[in-house]
């Protein structure tokens, strides 16, 4: 039986969206191109008069942002936008026993609703608040941080945030290519540690570095200053010059080709409350974009040094790719793999492949989606380091073999 209490945040965000979103559709004197950049953004909505006098609008809604509602000062230095979303899923799972009755499993749940604040505190400052709940109906503030604008190449950002260390790590879960992140982010991803990061964005080149208080895979926190870990992360446009293709990895329809390579690496010098030592993470990935498509190529290596046995090395690699069918139907197929390595015990390699399609009504829009996905994972779960988990779709299992079949919607204003 369904728990009425867990449902009430994805249901009031479904309500919300269904009440506003058409009516705000509706209104054209609010359209402007939409800034994709979720770095630095700065959002505000201004027309220009018949004697080229600026009228600048206090609130409103605009349809080409993914948090639209919008309030601001008249003088712009102050800006407040607000937006929410919700994932409702639809999973049947099939796994092996051993025996010749395998286990079919259905389930109906929200995966994840997120409440968002951003906006401009002062012309020299940004903020950006996030508020999840899970699908349990848990609550969490994912994101709490300022940031300062030091100039149009650098911004400083103090407090919970993103550390990323590969591009599907920097998404939001609206903008990946398919329905949930990876097996690969889901175990080497560094997450939303509390941090100060800096973040430099040239014509072709940006990186960002970061100290924060969070132990290399995002699930233990350092309680002493010299535990902290360093980060950092370099990208290349080795083809193009438009950031904005990369601010997502679903490749639509009308944007430019461009190559992308990223790097980066993860330093953890001293032990942390788990009785891991000194800890690194090396990352790479190759992007590649065009007229309606996008793939990438991402490997990860993580080398851990636990107190009292020898160290090993985990890594991991995927592969994805989609292609715009049409300029709102997306097929895409995604290859997923994570290896023990040389770390002690009786573990297997996780393999997994993906496939699915993306339906997307609005194109200048992510957070509006439906999709089909079946994916079929080829190793017993339980021995491997890939986390079973109801948001990748895998269920713990001691036999060979599972398949999901998972049908999404994703809305919001």
């Amino acid at each position: 039986m369904l728990d009425i209490r867990n449902r009430l945040p994805g249901a009031c965000a479904i309500v919300l969206s269904l009440v506003f979103t058409p009516c705000a559709l509706a209104v054209e004197s609010t359209e402007i191109p939409a800034n994709e950049s979720q770095i630095g953004n700065r959002i505000t909505d201004s027309q220009t008069g018949e004697n080229d006098r600026k009228i600048v609008k206090t609130a409103g809604y605009d349809k080409n942002s993914d948090n639209g509602f919008f309030f601001n000062t008249k003088d712009e230095s102050f800006s407040l936008n607000i937006g929410a979303y919700t994932q409702a899923r639809y999973d049947i799972n099939w796994r092996n026993t051993g025996t010749d009755d395998d286990i079919v499993e259905d389930d109906f749940y929200f995966n994840i609703t997120s409440l968002y604040f951003i906006g401009q505190l002062t012309r020299w400052f940004d903020y950006h608040f996030r508020m999840n709940y899970d699908d349990e109906g848990e609550s969490d503030l994912q994101v709490a941080y300022l940031q300062y604008n030091i100039n149009d190449l650098w911004t400083l950002r103090a407090g919970q945030q993103f550390v990323a260390i590969s591009r599907e790590d920097w998404m939001f879960p609206q903008d990946l290519l398919a329905t949930d992140f990876s097996a690969n982010d889901a175990t080497f991803a560094y997450g939303a540690p509390m941090a100060i990061q800096a973040h430099y964005e040239g014509a072709q080149q940006r990186f960002w570095a970061a100290l924060s208080d969070v132990a290399i895979g995002g699930s233990v926190q350092i309680d002493n200053l010299p535990d902290t870990t360093l980060t950092g992360r370099w990208e290349n446009q080795v083809s193009g010059r438009d950031w904005s293709i990369w601010d997502d990895i679903v490749g639509r329809r009308g944007r430019s080709k461009g190559i992308l390579l990223g790097l980066a690496g993860v330093l953890q010098p001293g032990e942390n409350e788990s009785g891991t030592g000194k800890s690194a993470q090396l990352n790479m990935d190759l992007s590649f974009n065009g007229d309606g498509y996008q793939a990438m190529l991402a490997a990860s290596l993580t080398r851990l040094e636990p107190r009292y046995t020898d160290s090993f090395i985990n890594y991991g690699i995927l592969l994805q790719g989609g292609y715009f069918i049409t300029t709102h139907l997306q097929a895409y197929t995604q290859f997923d793999l994570v290896s023990p390595g040389d770390q002690p015990g009786e573990l297997e390699t996780f393999h997994s492949i993906t496939a699915g399609v993306n339906y997307f009504p609005f194109p200048w829009r992510n957070r509006w989606k439906f999709s089909f996905e079946v994916a079929h994972m080829f190793d017993i779960i339980n021995k491997t380091i890939v986390e079973p988990s109801r948001s990748l779709g895998w269920q713990p299992s001691d036999e060979k073999g599972q398949t999901y079949l998972r049908l999404q919607a994703q809305f919001g204003f």
